[in-house]
C-alpha cells in the first residue's frame, strides 16, 4: 500500500519517567499500602536497600544484607506478599539482575491492586529505557545482532510499550534471507503489548505488517510446496490456509480503526483472490463512497488484485479516482490503459494511452498500449506507425526510485540505449510535477554517451533532488 515501511536511522532515544516529577501529582500511581515496618526483617532488610540505593561505599554489601532478611522473611511466614516480592526486586534492580527483577515484580503485581500494579510498570519502565536506548545505539551503528540482544533484555523487563518489538520485527525483516516468521512473531508481540490508545498508531501498523508479511507468503511457492509436502496435503490448501491467515490479520486491523483504508484494500484484494466476490465488492464499494479521503496510492494498489481477477472495470474505477488527486503517477496511468484493454473499452483505453505517453513517452511499454488502442479502433496505418516507434526508439528512461517529502523529491532514474551502436550523449530536463501535473521545478541531467545496447556502459543512472511543496511525481522533455 502507499504506507511505508523503512526502517529509519538514526533512530530517536526515549526518557525516563522521572520519580520526583511523579510525586507532584498525587493521582499518579503509587504503592502506598506496603507494609514492611511492622516485621523487623522488613523494616532491616529496607534499610539496606535505601544505603545501596543512595550510593553508600558498600552498596554490594548492602545488598547482601538486604537479600539475607528477605530470604529470612519469607522462610518465616506472615509477611505481606507484595511488600515481599516489590523489595526483592528493589534489590535485585540495584543487584542488575533483570531476571530477577522481573519475576519478583510478577509475583508482587499478581499480590497488590491496580494502582500498585501501574507504579511497578512505571519502575519496570525506568529500567527499560537505558537497554531500548542502548540497542537503537546499535541499530544506528548497524550492529543488528547487538541490538537483538538488547532489545530481548528490554522486553525482558518490561512489556507494555509495542517499540521494542516493532523494532525486532523490522531487523528480522531486513535480514538476508529475511526471517519473515520471526517478523511476524514480534509484530504481533508490538500490536498485542497494550491496549494504550496512546499507541494505537503502533498497534495499527504492526497488525498491517502482520498481514503484510502473511500475504507476502502467499506468493512463495516453493516454501507452500514443502510445507503442503511436509503436511500430507494439497498446495492450494496451504495457499488456502494462508490467505486466510491474511484475511484475519487485516480484519483485525479493522477492529482497530474501521476506517483504515489500507487495510481495507488489502483485505478485498485477499478476499477477491479467495473468491469470496459478494463481500470484496462490499469492501470496494465502501472505499468508492469514501474515496475522497483515500490516499490516491491506496486506490491505486486496490485495483491491482481487481486487474489480476479480471474485474477490469471496477480495478479503472479506482484508478480514476486516484488520479483526480495524483494526476502523473505513470504507474496508475499504465494500469489505468490495461483495465480499459481488459475490459475492452477501446475509447478509455485511448484516453488513457494517451495521457500516459504525456508523462512517458520515452517507453517502449507507453508507445504499444498505444498502438492496441488505435489497433482496437481500426486504425491501422496509425498502429503500425507507433509500432514502427517503438521498435526504433532509441533510448528508454525508467524509475528507480522517487522518495517525496513535505519540501523536496529525490529520484532516482536511469537512461538506456536500446540501440545496437552507441548512443551520442544529449541533455535532458526532468520536471517535478504536483498532483495537478504542473512543474513545480526543474533540473537537467547531462547524459554521456552511452554503449551500444548489450554491452557494459549501455545505460546511466542519475539522482536529482527537486525543491518545492506538492511534488508527487515527474515528467521529462529532451532538449
Amino acid at each position: 500500500m502507499s504506507r511505508r515501511f523503512a526502517f529509519v536511522a538514526p533512530l530517536a532515544a526515549l526518557a525516563l519517567v522521572s520519580a520526583p516529577a511523579m510525586a507532584q501529582n498525587s493521582s499518579l500511581p503509587s504503592c502506598d499500602h506496603l507494609n514492611y515496618r511492622s516485621n523487623f526483617r522488613l523494616n532491616g532488610a529496607d534499610q539496606h536497600l535505601a544505603l545501596a540505593e543512595g550510593g553508600k561505599s558498600d552498596p554490594h554489601g548492602e545488598i547482601v544484607h538486604a537479600l539475607q532478611l528477605l530470604d529470612q522473611a519469607r522462610t518465616a511466614g506472615g509477611v505481606d506478599q507484595a511488600t515481599l516480592w516489590y523489595m526483592y526486586a528493589r534489590a535485585y534492580v540495584e543487584n542488575h539482575d533483570l531476571v530477577g527483577a522481573d519475576s519478583a515484580w510478577t509475583k508482587a503485581e499478581a499480590a497488590t491492586d491496580a494502582n500498585c500494579r501501574a507504579q511497578i510498570g512505571r519502575l519496570r519502565y525506568n529500567q527499560w529505557v537505558p537497554l531500548f536506548n542502548a540497542a537503537l545505539e546499535q541499530v544506528n551503528s548497524g550492529h543488528q545482532d547487538s541490538a537483538l540482544v538488547m532489545f530481548r533484555r528490554a522486553n525482558g523487563i518490561f512489556r507494555g510499550r509495542p517499540d521494542a518489538y516493532s523494532q525486532m520485527a523490522n531487523l528480522f525483516e531486513q535480514t538476508t534471507p529475511p526471517q519473515d516468521d520471526s517478523a511476524i512473531k514480534y509484530f504481533r508481540l508490538a500490536a498485542g503489548s497494550t491496549a494504550d490508545p496512546r499507541y494505537a498508531d503502533a498497534r495499527e501498523e504492526a497488525l498491517f505488517n502482520v498481514g503484510r508479511l502473511i500475504q507476502r507468503r502467499v506468493s512463495d511457492t516453493a516454501g507452500i510446496h514443502a510445507e503442503a509436502q511436509q503436511r500430507g496435503v494439497t498446495d492450494s490448501a496451504v495457499k488456502d490456509a494462508r490467505l486466510h491467515a491474511t484475511q484475519a490479520a487485516y480484519e483485525d486491523v479493522l477492529k482497530l480503526r474501521p476506517r483504515d483504508m489500507a487495510a481495507q484494500a488489502s483485505l478485498a484484494g485477499v478476499m477477491t483472490s479467495l473468491h469470496e466476490a459478494d463481500q470484496a465488492k462490499m469492501v470496494y464499494d465502501s472505499m468508492l463512497a469514501h474515496a475522497d479521503s483515500v490516499d490516491p496510492g491506496d486506490l491505486f494498489d486496490a485495483a491491482v488484485p481487481l486487474i489480476r481477477s479480471e474485474q477490469y472495470t471496477l480495478a479503472a474505477q479506482f484508478i480514476e479516482r486516484g488520479l483526480t488527486r495524483d494526476r502523473c503517477d505513470r504507474t496508475a496511468l499504465y494500469n489505468l490503459a490495461n483495465a480499459y484493454m481488459g475490459a475492452k473499452d477501446t475509447t478509455h483505453l485511448m484516453g488513457a494511452a494517451l495521457r500516459l505517453m504525456a508523462v512517458d513517452p520515452m517507453n517502449r511499454s507507453s508507445l504499444q498500449l498505444l498502438a492496441r488502442a488505435y489497433q482496437d479502433m481500426g486504425n491501422r496505418d496509425s498502429t503500425l506507425r507507433v509500432l514502427l516507434r517503438a521498435d526504433s526508439l532509441p533510448w528508454e528512461i525508467s524509475t528507480i526510485t522517487l522518495d517525496t517529502g513535505d519540501t523536496t523529491a529525490t529520484l532516482h532514474a536511469m537512461v538506456t540505449n536500446l540501440q545496437s551502436q552507441q548512443l551520442k550523449g544529449f541533455r535532458l530536463t526532468v520536471q517535478f510535477v504536483n498532483a495537478a501535473c504542473e512543474q513545480v521545478t526543474s533540473q537537467t541531467v547531462e547524459v554521456p554517451d552511452l554503449n551500444a545496447s548489450g554491452s557494459p556502459g549501455q545505460a546511466y543512472d542519475f539522482t536529482l533532488t527537486g525543491a518545492g511543496r506538492g511534488i508527487l511525481g515527474w515528467k521529462y522533455v529532451t532538449n
